[in-house]
C-alpha cells in the first residue's frame, strides 16, 4: 500500500512538473498584443521634430445690424416645486416563500425568492394586486403579489 501511495505521488509530481507550466490568465488573442507592447517598451522612443505652425488670417464676416427686440421681463420663469417623494415603506413577507418577478404577472420570469419575515422596500403599489419592490441587500427590483406582503413584521 505504501508503494502504491509513493508511486501515485511520484506520478502526480512528474505530471505537474512536465505539464504544469503556468502561462497566467492570458487569452490567446491577447498574446500578440502583449508581446508587441513589451517590444515597444523595450525600444527607445524617437522624439518627433517640432512642427512649424504658420498663422492664417481670420476670415472677414459681414454682419448686418438689425434693431433688437426689447426683452420681456421676467427673463427667469418660476419653477413649480416638485412634490416631495413619499418615504419608502418597508413591508414584510407573510407567506412561506414568495417569487419576485420581472413584471406584474405570473407569466414573467422569476428573479428571486423571499422567505417569511424578510423585508423589502415597496416602490409602488398598483391597483391590480401587484407591488413593485426593491430588495436593498441584493439590489433586485421586481414585483410581488400584494396579498403576500404586510406592513407589520409577522411572528415567525
Amino acid at each position: 500500500m505504501l508503494r502504491l501511495t509513493l508511486l501515485l505521488c511520484a506520478a502526480l509530481f512528474a505530471t505537474a512538473l512536465i505539464g504544469g507550466r503556468d502561462y497566467g490568465q492570458l487569452r490567446p488573442g491577447l498574446k500578440a498584443a502583449r508581446e508587441a507592447a513589451l517590444l515597444a517598451q523595450s525600444q527607445p522612443q524617437a522624439t518627433p521634430a517640432p512642427a512649424i505652425i504658420t498663422p492664417r488670417p481670420a476670415p472677414v464676416i459681414a454682419v448686418r445690424a438689425e434693431a433688437a427686440a426689447p426683452l420681456q421681463m421676467p427673463l427667469v420663469q418660476p419653477v413649480a416645486e416638485a412634490a416631495p417623494e413619499p418615504a419608502p415603506q418597508v413591508w414584510y413577507v407573510n407567506a412561506s416563500t414568495v417569487n419576485v418577478r420581472l413584471g406584474p404577472s405570473t407569466e414573467t420570469d422569476v428573479l428571486g425568492k423571499l422567505s417569511r419575515g424578510e423585508a423589502a422596500t415597496v416602490v409602488a403599489v398598483s391597483g391590480d394586486g401587484w407591488a413593485q419592490i426593491r430588495i436593498e441587500g441584493d439590489g433586485i427590483e421586481g414585483y410581488v403579489a400584494e396579498r403576500f406582503l404586510t406592513p407589520d413584521a409577522p411572528a415567525n
